[in-house]
């Protein structure tokens, strides 16, 4: 008769925790985020919805509390007034205010294709009703582009490429793509509209 003796290991001293995934984020919606980020960077659409549908289960449990309050603005002329569609470009007509103090002036908007089709792949991944946060978005938007932001604030910063990205999400809106509402995006369309609109 054999006598089997069963293996033990004991642990004598316990190191660091070593998180292979760690990154700058600061919270664990901000980690998701990134993590999302990078898998549609990557192309790797199996990653992309399995970390979407944790940040969904995440939002679930610990929703977001936002405060809202008035903002003192201008009364008056505001948003896109005329949208030209060319073969490779867009040009939206708008007004806006060159500075606080100075009267709102009609400006021509141009945006590539090129520039739209990061954008509009990205959101043609998500399934209607998903919504995204306009930081998460600008940073992919940045690295599929290669303008080279590090993060948020470096994008912020580059008031020509933030403004761009701004109207851009305004034409989606305009489109009823999805709806852009300060610093978060819902799609209200399918993947084939997104697919159509270039």
């Amino acid at each position: 008769m054999k006598v089997y003796n069963r293996q033990v290991e004991t642990i004598v001293s316990e190191g660091l925790n070593k998180f292979k995934g760690k990154t700058t984020a600061k919270t664990m919606r901000g980690w998701i985020n990134g993590m999302l980020s990078k898998a549609s960077k990557t192309g790797n659409d199996e990653m992309f919805f399995i970390y979407r549908e944790f940040l969904n289960a995440y939002n679930f449990y610990h929703p977001e509390k936002i405060a809202t309050g008035e903002i003192k603005g201008w009364k008056g002329k505001s948003g896109i007034t005329n949208i030209q569609k060319l073969p490779d470009k867009v040009i939206i007509t708008r007004f806006q205010r060159p500075s606080k103090d100075e009267e709102p002036k009609e400006v021509n908007i141009e945006i590539e294709n090129y520039e739209l089709k990061p954008v509009l792949d990205f959101f043609s991944k998500l399934s209607v009703g998903d919504k995204v946060k306009t930081k998460v978005l600008a940073l992919d938007y940045s690295r599929a582009l290669k303008l080279g932001h590090k993060d948020w604030d470096d994008f912020f910063s580059d008031r020509k490429q933030h403004n761009l990205f701004t109207n851009l999400l305004g034409y989606l809106d305009s489109e009823g793509l999805i709806n852009y509402s300060g610093g978060v995006s819902e799609v209200l369309k399918t993947k084939m509209d997104f697919q159509l609109i270039l």
